[in-house]
C-alpha cells in the first residue's frame, strides 16, 4: 500500500483538516500501514510523511491543501498517475508561452550537437536547453531600424536574448543543483529562465528561489503542460544588459545548433524578417493533455 493512500485514509477519517503529527498518528493505527514500504523502511516516519504532504500539495494539480497553519485536507481522492515524461515533453509548451508571453522566438539547442566534448563528455553545466530571441528591432519604423541596427547584435535595442534551463520537478531535493545549472547555462542571455514541470509551491521554497533570483537573477517559470497559456512567472529574470559575447562564442564553437542560432539572429537585422524556419514551431501546437 501506497503513503499517499494512507494519509488521504486518515484525512478522510478525520473529516477535518490535520498536522503532520495529526496524520502520522492515524497512519500508525491503520493496521495497512505494516504493509507499506514508504512508511516501514524509513528510521523516521513523521520525515516520510512530511515528504509526501509537500510532494502532493505542490504542482499545478495538487490533490491535497493546505488549511490553517500547518495542517492539510483533501482536495482529490484521485491520486494522480506518474507518467513517464522526458525533458522533451516540455520544449513545445514552452516555446508556445515564451511566444506568447515574450514574443520570443525559440531554439532547442541540443546537447549531442556539440564540436569539442571536456574529456569526451557533454557537460551540463555549458549546453542551455533552449535559447531565444524577441526581435525589437522589427518594432521600429524603416528609418529607426537602420539606424538602431548600427549598434549591433548585443543591443537590446535590436534583439533580447533569452537562455531557458528546463527541469520536469524541482524539489527541496535538487533545487540548488537546479538552479546553479540554469546560472551556469543562462547567465549569457538578457534573460535566463530555469523552467519547470512540476514545481514545489511551499512557501519557504518559493522564497528560497526569491532569494537565489536577487542573488544571481536567473527567474523561474511553473510550465503547465496542459495548458502554456496558464503557465506561471513565480520570479522574474532580472535584465542583464549586454548578453556575454565570450561565452556565445564559445558556445557558437561547441554546438552547431547555437552557432546556427546567432546566424539567424544575424539574417534578422541584415533581412529585417524572421524565418520561422530557424525556429521550434509553435504556431500548430497541439494543446493536448499530458
Amino acid at each position: 500500500m501506497r503513503l499517499i493512500e494512507l494519509i488521504l485514509e486518515a484525512l478522510e477519517f478525520a473529516k477535518k483538516p490535520l498536522s503532520q503529527g495529526e496524520i502520522l498518528e492515524l497512519v500508525e493505527k491503520n493496521p495497512n500501514h505494516s504493509e507499506c514500504e514508504e512508511f516501514t523502511r524509513v528510521k523516521v516516519p513523521l520525515s516520510a510523511i512530511a515528504r509526501r504532504l509537500t510532494k502532493y500539495s505542490s504542482g499545478w494539480d495538487p490533490i491535497l491543501l493546505k488549511s490553517g497553519p500547518r495542517k492539510f485536507v483533501i482536495r482529490d481522492k484521485n491520486i494522480p498517475v506518474k507518467k513517464s515524461l522526458q525533458e522533451a515533453a516540455l520544449h513545445r509548451p514552452l516555446a508556445e508561452f515564451a511566444f506568447d508571453r515574450f514574443n520570443v522566438h525559440c531554439k532547442t539547442i541540443n546537447a549531442l550537437k556539440v564540436k569539442k566534448r571536456r574529456n569526451n563528455k557533454i557537460t551540463i553545466w555549458s549546453n542551455p536547453d533552449i535559447v531565444g530571441l524577441n526581435p525589437v528591432l522589427l518594432n521600429l519604423n524603416t528609418l529607426f531600424q537602420t539606424e538602431v541596427e548600427k549598434l549591433g547584435i548585443l543591443s537590446t535595442k535590436v534583439l533580447e536574448f533569452y537562455s531557458f534551463e528546463l527541469k520536469l520537478e524541482i524539489n527541496k531535493s535538487n533545487f540548488t543543483e537546479c538552479y546553479f545549472q540554469a546560472v551556469s547555462n543562462s547567465s549569457w542571455a538578457n534573460f535566463g529562465y530555469l523552467v519547470v514541470g512540476d514545481l514545489n509551491r511551499d512557501k519557504e521554497f518559493i522564497s528560497n528561489l526569491i532569494r537565489l533570483n536577487n542573488g544571481y537573477g536567473i527567474g523561474v517559470i511553473h510550465l503547465n503542460l496542459n495548458n502554456p497559456a496558464d503557465s506561471e512567472i513565480i520570479v522574474s529574470a532580472r535584465q542583464r544588459e549586454i548578453a556575454d559575447i565570450n561565452f556565445m562564442n564559445f558556445l557558437s564553437e561547441i554546438n552547431h545548433d547555437f552557432y546556427d542560432f546567432v546566424v539567424c539572429a544575424r539574417k534578422i537585422i541584415s533581412e529585417k524578417v524572421i524565418n520561422t524556419g530557424c525556429f521550434d514551431k509553435v504556431s500548430d501546437y497541439e494543446k493536448e493533455k499530458i
